[in-house]
């Protein structure tokens, strides 16, 4: 166990770019991952920040051309926690079955695929019954239309990349990962304290070289337990 502390018709406000943060890599395991456990019994705490994902894609280079015109080159915003990744000036439509998302932000760099990651909220408001995923890309996402200034594109779910809910999780680097005993497709939980005590459980671990550890929730997560941006939580493996 890991414990933590700490439209009218046609659009919905965006949220400011603070609440904009980093990416979910990879896909959903098929079968449960294991839960993490110790190599030795004892126990071990890291102190880790929490990253809030607010509504935003990622867009493949095809898509670039098509939604803001052949050989465009996305414009540098502000840099992101993990190391390479950013966001950038350009906002896209999101059109959904009974309104739109306008301004929806674009983190770089590009993908193989493209994808929208959305919370539960965003979903209701659009009119989407989506899954929850950990890449757009996964059997689960649903189609959507993207409109940039000079193009649409309808992403067409499933294994072409659509819309989904992001599943929570945590990046961390092989050093720190080997240090608590964790490995690549854990599940650990996330114990919130506080005024709205909370325990998130089913919470995955990725690894990656060059990652800084980090947890991810997205904001109806984050909201329901009180939590903001950059809150410092305390992992800890039993």
């Amino acid at each position: 166990m890991v414990t933590m502390v700490k439209s009218s018709e046609v659009t919905t406000a965006q949220p400011g770019l603070e609440a904009i943060v980093r990416e979910v890599l990879g896909r959903m395991m098929v079968s449960a991952p294991p839960v993490a456990a110790p190599v030795d019994g004892k126990k071990r705490e890291m102190m880790v920040p929490l990253g809030v994902s607010n509504r935003h894609m990622h867009l493949c280079r095809e898509h670039v051309d098509i939604l803001f015109g052949e050989g465009y080159e996305m414009k540098v915003l502000k840099e992101l926690y993990q190391p390479g990744y950013f966001a950038v000036q350009e906002r896209v439509l999101v059109v959904g079955k009974r309104r739109c998302l306008e301004g929806v932000a674009i983190l770089m760099p590009e993908r193989p695929i493209s994808q929208v990651e959305l919370s539960q909220t965003d979903a209701i408001s659009l009119g989407l019954k989506l899954g929850v995923a950990e890449s757009g890309a996964d059997p689960v996402s649903q189609q959507i239309l993207l409109v940039g200034p000079k193009g649409q594109v309808v992403l067409p779910g499933g294994k072409g990349g659509g819309a989904y809910i992001a599943r929570r999780h945590m990046h961390i680097g092989p050093a720190d990962a080997a240090a608590l005993g964790l490995k690549e497709g854990y599940l650990v939980d996330i114990v919130i304290d506080g005024d709205r005590p909370t325990t998130y459980h089913g919470v995955l671990i990725r690894i990656r070289e060059g990652w800084r550890a980090e947890v991810h929730l997205d904001t109806d997560e984050a909201n329901a337990a009180g939590l903001k941006n950059g809150d410092m939580v305390r992992l800890v493996v039993p």
